[in-house]
């Protein structure tokens, strides 16, 4: 009867459920933090096309508003 309490069966099946609950949590811990990784480069990669395309767009509306003024000369030139 001298037996120690945590040796009981169900104390055991506790311990080793605990293990095995955190282990598993350590696993979806680091799937979860790669996916975050994942998503922060795609986040950044995103940001770098939308800043590409902005770069883009100020060129074209710089382009337009001097074939504006160009058209207007002709259209004054013409008159």
């Amino acid at each position: 009867m001298g037996g120690k309490v945590l040796d009981l069966p169900d104390f055991k099946v506790f311990r080793e459920g605990k293990a095995e609950g955190l282990k598993e949590g350590e696993k979806e811990r680091q799937q979860m933090a790669q996916e975050i990784k994942e998503g922060e480069e795609k986040r950044q990669q995103m940001a770098q096309e939308i800043k590409e395309s902005e770069k883009e767009r100020q060129q074209m509306a710089e382009e337009l508003e001097v074939l504006k003024r160009e058209l207007e000369q002709l259209k004054k030139d013409k008159s």
